[in-house]
């Protein structure tokens, strides 16, 4: 079974975000380890992971099924209630 972008980006949070969460730069390297990692400002240039991530996240945050994770500086991303139903339902299939 060939997994989309975003429920690549759903089964990581599931792995590695717990309830802490993962930063949208470990979100693009693990969904898009071919691409360039550069964060910081002008990360648009040259389409790197990390612009990504944060449009994919921010995709997934409007349908719900993720949300910010409560931290200290920058902010960090982990599954809603939400997008854990959907692992499981991507996890039967």
């Amino acid at each position: 079974m060939s997994l989309t972008t975003a429920q690549r980006a759903l089964m990581y949070l599931f792995s590695s975000g717990g309830r802490d969460g993962v930063s949208c730069f470990d979100v693009g390297g693990a969904v898009w380890p071919d691409r360039p990692l550069r964060g910081g400002r002008g990360v648009s240039v040259n389409g790197g992971g990390d612009y990504a991530a944060q449009m994919l996240l921010g995709r997934l945050k409007k349908a719900g099924l993720v949300e910010h994770a409560p931290s200290e500086g920058s902010s960090r991303w982990r599954l809603s209630e939400a997008g854990l139903r959907e692992v499981h339902r991507i996890h039967q299939s």
